[in-house]
């Protein structure tokens, strides 16, 4: 579908900014970090595709899909919410101005890596890079973080109160410098290359996520908050609408807006679009080998991943209270969990935690990004549908439904049916379409997310009962109003998706 009028136009940003504030409020509601982000990254991507003019991309529109959750993987590396604390954790604020500045950076980088990602391999898939471009790119994109992380990571010593000269949180490493390494390693090679889609959809993104952080938490505070006149805004819901989910979803809501803005102007404006971007027929192939070779390695890499759940130990009480002064646990969390404490475990043990942690990010992003750029269109159709139904049936099942008495029979039948998946993709070359993909990303999200939050007498994330025996606002709250609008962002893209 071409932005050639004022109906497609209105259609792509309205949707837009209801898919990736959906996606965003559900990164908080069930997954959070680096593969929650995967899921508004996969639905800005896919409507980027199916708007790009391009029969191929609105055919193929997983490659866009794929390529932006994994361009907003990225950013979920990054620590952030203790900037946002600076500003909300107390009335007067700790640190407003310190808190805003760390946001905006933060939502800055994140999206602007996102941007750069998906705009460079739009202009890969037309043509305009090689194999040796290609490789230059993913060999500077780690020597650029570590020099980004030696800038602006170092020095840090907790114990001593030492902390880097550009920083934004109290106790915390924040990761943003190797991001910003990684971000400034793609725009200078966007740059040399005279990539202007790249550059321009880097810009625009880059302003909407520091601009959509800032004011999302400005209506944070001010939802959480009395004004001078002792107003709150929604203060007559409280109960029923959760302040910060409202400011999740509105940070999504700005951000959708300003990337799909962006892509508007870069279709009617940039010069020879039209030639270079809408006419893309084809994935351009780097690598003369097997179709099914990367995927397969992709694939290998996944299974080997999901091993480290097979022998999981119980934190011991040192690691259980350095998460509670990290934030990462409430206090209720570290009074049951200390009834069972872990051991100490070997030193061989404590290196194979290490590695399966660092493992995370060439598993699901590094290698699966350069597959991408390889020209793997079969290594994008697994991202795009079956590593964003795994990661989150992985939180679901090693985390949130670890509880339930019938935990074994949810874990066969839900990593049975990933598995099928697979087979289906690599045996029986099927490829799910984008009623499917959507209908993944909107309902099977949040058919999810509701056996664990709604079921009676089922934890949430925090350990505690959702529902209480108690009145209907006590028992459902903002989950109601929550979910309710949830239904209705999918409701929305079901619709659309059904329509194309």
């Amino acid at each position: 579908m071409a932005l050639t009028g004022a109906w497609p136009i209105a259609l792509f940003v309205g949707v837009s900014i209801l898919a990736v504030s959906y996606g965003w409020g559900m990164r908080g509601t069930t997954l959070g970090g680096e593969k929650g982000a995967m899921l508004p990254g996969a639905l800005m991507g896919l409507l980027i595709a199916v708007f790009s003019g391009s029969a191929f991309l609105l055919e193929r529109f997983y490659l866009l899909s794929a390529a932006g959750a994994l361009g907003m993987y990225f950013g979920g590396s990054m620590s952030y919410m203790q900037s946002i604390g600076l500003g909300s954790d107390r009335n007067p604020p700790e640190d407003l101005k310190r808190g805003l500045t760390g946001i905006a950076v933060k939502g800055s980088i994140w999206f602007g890596i996102f941007g750069a990602v998906v705009g460079l391999f739009l202009t890969f898939l037309a043509g305009a890079y090689s194999l040796k471009a290609v490789l230059l790119l993913f060999g500077a994109m780690p020597l650029a973080g570590l020099i980004g992380s030696r800038l602006f990571d170092r020095p840090f010593d907790e114990a001593k109160g030492i902390h880097p000269k550009i920083y934004f949180s109290r106790n915390r490493p924040e990761g943003m410098g190797v991001l910003f390494g990684i971000l400034a390693a793609l725009v200078v090679f966007a740059a040399a290359n005279r990539d202007a889609l790249a550059l321009w959809l880097t810009l625009g993104s880059t302003v909407s996520g520091g601009a959509g952080f800032v004011l999302a938490q400005l209506l944070h505070i001010r939802s959480k908050y009395p004004n001078k006149r002792g107003r709150v805004f929604l203060g007559r819901y409280r109960g029923w609408i959760g302040y910060w989910k409202v400011a999740e979803c509105t940070y999504g809501g700005i951000a959708g807006l300003g990337i799909s803005v962006t892509f508007v102007l870069i279709a009617r404006l940039l010069p020879g679009y039209q030639e270079r971007y809408a006419s893309i027929a084809c994935v351009p192939q780097m690598l003369q080998i097997e179709p099914w070779i990367l995927p397969a390695i992709f694939a290998i890499l996944l299974g080997i991943d999901l091993l480290k759940y097979i022998r999981r130990r119980p934190k011991t009480e040192k690691e259980l209270r350095y998460m509670l002064s990290r934030g990462w646990m409430s206090g209720q969390e570290l009074e049951l969990a200390l009834q069972r404490p872990g051991r100490e475990p070997s030193r061989a043990f404590q290196l194979y935690e290490k590695l399966a942690h660092i493992a995370e990010f060439p598993i699901y992003c590094y290698i699966p990004l350069l597959m991408l750029f390889l020209g793997s269109g079969e290594a994008a159709e697994l991202v795009s549908f079956y590593v964003l139904y795994y990661v989150i049936i992985e939180h679901q099942l090693f985390e949130r439904f670890k509880w339930f008495r019938t935990i074994m029979l949810w874990r066969a039948a839900l990593l049975g049916f990933g598995f099928l998946i697979v087979f289906a993709q690599f045996y029986w070359h099927w490829s799910p379409g984008l009623l499917p993909t959507m209908l993944l990303y909107g309902a099977g999200y949040e058919a999810i997310t509701l056996v664990g939050n709604i079921a009676k007498n089922s934890p949430d994330r925090h350990g505690k009962k959702t529902i209480k025996e108690s009145s209907l606002k006590e028992a459902y709250g903002s989950a109601a109003t929550m979910h309710g609008y949830y239904f209705i962002c999918i409701a929305v893209i079901t619709a659309f998706a059904a329509l194309i």
